[in-house]
């Protein structure tokens, strides 16, 4: 007899579970969203044009009374009233390992700082500073905050848009037309548009040219690629009108990271078409290329001082304000008070003078934001801040070096918070609300980026 075969029976398909339609929003939750949006959206435009020339500090005064103002409203309206909008929250344990320790540093150079103030010989002093410190880093919370998610390409163009402006002022500037009459000290001061110094001004430029450059790689819309082609071309040009060596330092790093996290292997040409561009546009223009001269003059003959305009003074009472209180510094806001005496220090100590014979020979910054937290919060909180930008550095870099979700977005940040770092080595771009405000959040926009977990391959 012939063996009968038995057939096996198919596995039944499993049933497809549609997806639960998402929640319907709470009505106070997202009018709380737009709130936070249009309060942020006032803090980008309002720093970069609010001038008041009736104030005794026409440009900075205004600029951080919008930044305080601002910031508070968006903050109450994301963490008071908008409770309900809270999504997206993670778990401490679910969190990257490069993500929480830059969270535990943040928090841990605030917690130092806010014992440096309580410490500081000039008590008032500190404690006034701490408190505008503290409404300013209200923004990292915020650029991570599921409000701005959804709308962050509106900050990003009114803050292309806004610059844009001050580019356009500027040039004009160059050629004697000006919304108002300025007293100033040497023509390198009187382009300085809406942003009341070129340095400021200079450093806004580079950082929405990193943005501009971002947008005409990652953007789907060609009329956007346009336009955001057209503007990188017009902040270059009010870069080199006002020709600042560290604004254009700042885009050249900030750009080039952007390239290679970008296009990865394939980078070398680009990075390398950015060099020759900016190489051969400083020397086709005469300021730029005479500029450029006197720094190779003063690199040959060992004249820092000068190279540095005279910021040796500057980072050497800086030094010397660490050196006397290693561990609890002199307090948030104290560099300018103490400058004069421990520049005078610094100079016995290293038997030099550090004189700068311009007419701005005092200084109320260090010029260096990590020499200045050193200063003013000891070795504890100048650490602490080093370790917080390093892991969000490495976080956000393994992101954006990855393939996933928010990779494009990530390698923009990445290059924008680079061009910041790069600044800070000379300047001091979180001290001043036009380009404090949104370095602060796009920190805190990697941050969210680089707490999302990379989804591991399935395995076939």
């Amino acid at each position: 007899m012939a063996k009968r075969r038995h057939g096996t029976k198919p596995a039944p398909s499993p049933r497809r579970r549609t997806p639960a339609p998402p929640a319907p929003k709470p009505f106070l939750a997202g009018v709380s969203e737009w709130v936070a949006v249009v309060a942020l959206l006032t803090v980008v435009l309002g720093t970069s044009l609010l001038v008041d020339p009736k104030a005794y500090a026409s440009f900075d005064a205004p600029k951080r009374l919008i930044a305080v103002c601002g910031v508070s409203v968006a903050a109450f309206a994301t963490f008071g009233l908008g409770r309900g909008s809270r999504t997206g929250g993670r778990r401490w344990r679910d969190l990257p390992g490069m993500a929480r320790i830059a969270l535990l540093a943040a928090a841990g150079a605030l917690v130092w700082a806010s014992l440096s103030a309580l410490l500081s010989p000039d008590r008032a002093i500190a404690l006034d500073s701490l408190r505008t410190i503290l409404v300013f880093c209200l923004l990292l919370p915020l650029g991570a905050s599921a409000a701005v998610a959804p709308r962050r390409n509106l900050l990003v163009a009114a803050l292309l848009a806004a610059a844009a402006v001050n580019a356009v002022l500027s040039l004009l500037q160059t050629r004697g037309i000006s919304l108002f009459r300025l007293q100033t000290f040497g023509t390198r001061n009187e382009t300085g548009a809406l942003a009341g110094n070129v340095g400021y001004l200079a450093l806004s430029l580079a950082f929405a040219a990193v943005l501009s450059l971002g947008t005409v790689l990652s953007a789907r819309g060609r009329l956007v690629r346009i336009l955001a082609a057209a503007g990188l071309v017009l902040f270059l040009a009010g870069l080199f009108v006002n020709r600042n060596l560290t604004a254009v330092i700042a885009l050249a790093i900030g750009g080039s990271l952007l390239l290679i996290l970008f296009f990865g292997r394939r980078s070398l040409v680009p990075v390398a078409a950015v060099v020759v561009a900016l190489a051969a546009a400083s020397f086709l223009i005469a300021p730029v290329r005479q500029r450029l001269g006197e720094a190779a003059g003063m690199i040959r003959r060992g004249d820092w001082d000068r190279l540095t305009t005279y910021r040796t003074g500057a980072w050497a009472a800086a030094v010397e304000m660490t050196r006397e209180r290693p561990v609890v510094g002199w307090g948030p806001g104290t560099y300018a008070v103490e400058f004069t005496p421990k520049r005078l220090e610094a100079e016995i100590r290293a038997r030099r003078r550090y004189v700068n014979p311009l007419l701005t020979s005092s200084y109320s910054e260090a010029h260096c934001d990590y020499l200045q937290a050193f200063a003013e919060t000891g070795v504890p909180g100048g650490l602490a801040v080093l370790v917080a930008l390093g892991a969000l550095f490495a976080a956000v870099g393994r992101r954006a070096s990855k393939p996933g979700p928010n990779r494009t977005e990530a390698a923009i940040l990445m290059g924008l918070l680079a061009a910041g770092a790069a600044a800070a080595l000379t300047w001091f771009p979180l001290q001043r609300p036009i380009s404090a405000a949104p370095l602060l959040l796009a920190a805190g926009r990697s941050w969210r980026i680089a707490s999302e977990r990379l989804e591991e391959p399935a395995n076939p």
